[in-house]
């Protein structure tokens, strides 16, 4: 059995912008939340402009496979080019 996946992303943003950007990130989780292989997920304020979004995988194949496709491309873009994301890191690592 494969071990399982965490993918971490934290986001930063824009000044007056972070209640807003959570409403967007709790948006997107809940879609993240539905995809194949995606166990669980949570999303939390870091500090006042920080938000970590963070899902668990059944596989690390799966984990990739959902990042590799369309629609994590669509969502990291709408974070990338939109009025609420200042920066974004991502960070991804299996667990045995």
């Amino acid at each position: 059995m494969s071990p399982s996946a965490i993918a971490i992303l934290r986001v930063q943003a824009f000044s007056g912008r972070a209640g807003a950007l959570g409403i967007h990130l709790g948006q997107l989780l809940e879609q993240v939340r539905q995809q194949p292989g995606c166990q669980s997920g949570e999303l939390q304020a870091l500090d006042a402009d920080h938000w970590q979004l963070q899902t668990h995988w059944s596989s690390q194949a799966e984990l990739e496979a959902h990042l590799s496709g369309p629609k994590a491309q669509q969502w990291l873009g709408q974070l990338g080019w939109s009025d609420l994301a200042l920066g974004l890191a991502f960070e991804s690592r299996s667990v045995d």
